[in-house]
């Protein structure tokens, strides 16, 4: 895929508001360009306190682009630098680092880190799965952040497990299904005692289209 192809899908998706934060790419590297677009919905408990009437998350519409730098040896480690958005109303840097793939063969894994502009949220994770030859892949992702804000206080961890189905050579549909849960704990300016204090969850169901070289 094109470059100037995958950032003009950028523009029209970054005026849509998202919330859950999505890894939208397999623990194996591909070489080269790719982009792609996800959407995600979230369905649980509606929280009714204060600002917050919803779920916890309430899903995300997002479209990334990426450069993959796959190591020639099978002794050396893979990466990925990618920009996506909006994930959380932001846009976000996605940076991830596979194993090389010789310490685990037949199985990729690798560590990631998801780092937001606007908001300053930061979210360490970790990746590992399996693809076949004809490019069928599983995948789970499990991830944790703390969002500290001048009258909040989030800690949640984001969990997704994801099935990968090739479309043709230079395209696959990612299948995306996830579990958030954190403690979130929100408080008035000027006023120690918080208004709200409890567990969220949410279940998050979404796919992404992507496009590689």
């Amino acid at each position: 895929m094109r470059l100037p192809l995958a950032a003009a899908a950028v523009v029209p998706v970054l005026l849509i508001t998202g919330c859950a934060p999505i890894i939208t790419h397999g623990p194996d590297v591909h070489p080269g360009f790719s982009g792609g677009a996800s959407a995600a919905i979230g369905d649980g408990p509606t929280y009714e306190n204060g600002d917050d009437p919803g779920p916890f998350y309430i899903g995300a519409a997002i479209v990334n682009v990426a450069y993959g730098v796959r190591a020639k040896s099978d002794s050396r480690p893979s990466f990925r630098f990618g920009l996506q958005g909006p994930t959380i109303d932001a846009v976000a840097l996605d940076l991830f680092v596979q194993a090389p793939r010789k310490w685990l063969r037949p199985v990729s894994a690798g560590a990631g880190f998801m780092g937001e502009f606007s908001d300053g949220r930061r979210m360490p994770y970790v990746q590992t799965g399996i693809r076949s030859a004809e490019g069928f892949g599983l995948n789970a992702a499990v991830s944790r952040y703390k969002d500290a804000r001048r009258n909040r206080m989030e800690k949640a961890q984001v969990n997704w497990l994801s099935f990968e189905a090739p479309l043709t050579k230079f395209a696959a549909l990612h299948f995306h299904f996830g579990y958030a849960s954190a403690h979130v704990t929100k408080w008035i300016r000027l006023d120690e005692t918080p208004y709200i204090d409890e567990d969220r969850w949410v279940k998050l169901g979404g796919a992404t289209l992507e496009l590689h070289h």
